[in-house]
């Protein structure tokens, strides 16, 4: 059988075996591990040096930890606690691919203040994996998406979306989540006015979280709960509606719209604006008035 060495679906860049790193923060070490192992392979064991969440994206293998032995296919969340050790054994030919976030002690500190819980040491996760389920597939797609565009700030989006759904799974907390309060949305609403009124401007993560006075992880929820939709999909929408408005009014080049409305570069506006609007930028703003 031709095995294709976890280069399963063209939607995904393809990458040679082994561990690409694709972005390197000081709180989250995202991975796109490509592996090429087969059923005849030996079992490999690896120690894991910090907290880590693994979302299996495509092909399957066995995996056994402390916490149990699974079989574990594309969807899944592979749950890894910091110096714990897991045993990796595959089944079948075809390889496999996952995308990896590895979480220092203060992305995690920062998750269980948001969800009420505090860890033991460095056990954070009392479950090997959650299994593939619709609850989980809005960050799945997150995940995967950054995978393709390779977009450090969807990146970490995606890795604060998929720790939520690790922790309030794994850690179950003693209580309800309680609702934003008033204060919270106050803090949200300047956020919301400073990215209307500067687009372009620096719009991380980190930048709107301290701009609201919260934890990186807790504006993350706070902001979703209120607004509805992750910080990054505000920022995008709020940068597409200041491109739509130039096109409709200047005659500034293309590339110029994109740079100066907070795009990295043109084709990345361009695929943006094309995703949002359903034609390009240029067809958008029409011909040129004789």
């Amino acid at each position: 059988m031709e095995r294709n060495f976890g280069n399963l679906a063209p939607s995904l860049p393809e990458r040679a075996a082994g561990v690409h790193v694709l972005a390197h923060g000081h709180d989250v070490i995202v991975e796109d591990c490509v592996c090429d192992a087969h059923a005849r392979t030996p079992p490999t064991e690896r120690m894991n040096r910090r907290t880590a969440i693994a979302v299996v994206v495509r092909g399957s293998f066995r995996v056994r930890a402390s916490q149990g032995d699974m079989l574990v296919g594309p969807g899944t969340l592979l749950l890894k606690n910091a110096g714990s050790c897991h045993e990796y054994r595959h089944v079948d030919d075809g390889g496999d691919r996952t995308l990896t976030f590895e979480l220092d002690d203060a992305f995690v500190d920062a998750a269980g203040a948001s969800f009420g819980v505090t860890r033991r040491r460095h056990h954070v996760f009392t479950q090997l994996a959650l299994p593939a389920a619709p609850s989980t597939t809005a960050a799945l797609a997150m995940a995967e998406r950054a995978m393709r565009i390779h977009e450090p700030a969807l990146l970490h989006e995606a890795a604060l979306s998929i720790a939520s759904l690790a922790f309030t799974s794994s850690w179950a907390p003693s209580h309800r989540l309680a609702l934003p309060t008033d204060a919270q949305a106050r803090r949200v609403a300047r956020v919301l006015r400073h990215v209307d009124a500067a687009p372009a401007s620096d719009c991380s993560l980190s930048t709107l979280a301290a701009l609201a006075g919260l934890s990186i992880f807790h504006f993350s929820r706070v902001f979703r709960a209120l607004v509805g939709q992750t910080p990054h999909q505000y920022v995008m929408a709020a940068r597409l509606r200041a491109a739509a408005a130039s096109l409709s009014t200047t005659r500034a080049p293309i590339i110029e719209v994109a740079l100066d409305c907070g795009f990295r570069d043109l084709s990345h506006f361009t695929a943006s604006f094309h995703r949002a609007f359903g034609v390009s930028p240029r067809r958008y703003r029409g011909p040129r008035p004789s």
